[in-house]
């Protein structure tokens, strides 16, 4: 008898517990966005929201969490509840900010679901800069420490950490290029026009209009092939032979602890979310890639970004 009501509860038990797991997800979901409404990252989630919602057939929400230049949404959540009800969208801030002693906040703080946006870096000038190409302006730098202005965006920004890596990749130091800290790279391009400044390191996306108007030349750009969205621009580390390759990225992901089932879900709705073609179509409208990584493929780009930045960053102190 006693045998018998054991054997009805273990089957019970796991019974209730498939059927538990089988139901995620049973409530609506929460997308944490660390940086403003209206940015890429923001819309980007906004799409991959929708697309869930569709997938999982339960609403999907985003909220934005700024403040402290992205600590304060990284660090949301990093302490959410790895359940699968909240995730949020990861910048490649998250491997710039330990190394900058910021926070304490790392890639290895969160569960990598789907690689979503990657930008790419460039080098651009206005359209009467005398430097012809990459080179030129690497040899001006170099017989004129100092005396050249850049910027980008903010100072230990993502740009400014790509005029970093260009200025070590070519054997140059830090302070041979003066950086002007600007908000945000579109600041940055009006400055370039103006003429306040000699060159910008921002994403080509972000000078496409000054790029299209005339007014900006692109020299270079820091991926690490050339580029489908602008087959034009030469890549910087072909044509210097300097190895310094530079893109901004997010990916989203969950609170480290996500049991594997509901990694899997995910994943498995991501994948349907990528067909439909719509992050692709945005992102490419907006000037970058939605350029889908998973798996052991995704924590190793995460692993390899986190390093890349280390070295540049315990260099440059």
């Amino acid at each position: 008898m006693k045998k018998s009501f054991v054997k009805t509860l273990v089957a019970a038990s796991v019974l209730f517990s498939t059927a538990s797991m089988a139901a995620y997800p049973e409530k609506p979901i929460t997308i944490i966005v660390p940086w403003g409404a209206g940015g890429n990252t923001d819309t980007i989630a906004r799409l991959v929201a929708k697309g869930l919602q569709e997938e999982l057939k339960t609403n999907v929400n985003v909220i934005n969490r700024t403040g402290g230049s992205g600590v304060v949404g990284h660090n949301a959540i990093k302490v959410a509840k790895p359940d699968g009800y909240t995730l949020g969208v990861v910048t490649v801030e998250v491997a710039l900010m330990h190394h900058q002693k910021m926070t304490d906040l790392s890639y290895k703080d969160y569960t990598p679901i789907v690689r979503l946006g990657v930008v790419p870096g460039g080098v651009q000038v206005a359209k009467d800069s005398p430097y012809k190409d990459i080179n030129e302006l690497l040899a001006a730098i170099k017989a004129n420490p100092g005396k050249l202005k850049a910027s980008g965006s903010g100072l230990n920004s993502i740009w400014h950490l790509n005029l970093l890596g260009i200025l070590k990749s070519a054997g140059l130091p830090e302070d041979s290029v003066k950086f002007v800290p600007s908000q945000g790279a579109s600041a940055a391009q009006q400055e370039l026009v103006s003429g306040g400044i000699d060159f910008v390191t921002s994403s080509p996306g972000e000078a496409k209009s000054m790029a299209d108007a005339g007014m900006v030349r692109h020299l270079a750009i820091t991926t690490p092939t050339k580029s489908e969205l602008y087959a034009d621009i030469p890549v910087y580390q072909e044509v210097t032979g300097n190895k310094w390759t530079l893109n901004g990225w997010n990916v989203l992901t969950a609170p480290k602890g996500l049991p594997d089932d509901v990694k899997e879900t995910l994943v498995k709705a991501m994948e349907k979310v990528y067909a439909t073609g719509e992050l692709q179509k945005f992102a490419n409208k907006q000037g970058f890639e939605a350029s889908a990584l998973y798996g052991s493929e995704l924590d190793k780009f995460m692993d390899d970004e986190d390093k890349k930045f280390g070295d540049l960053l315990s260099t440059e102190k």
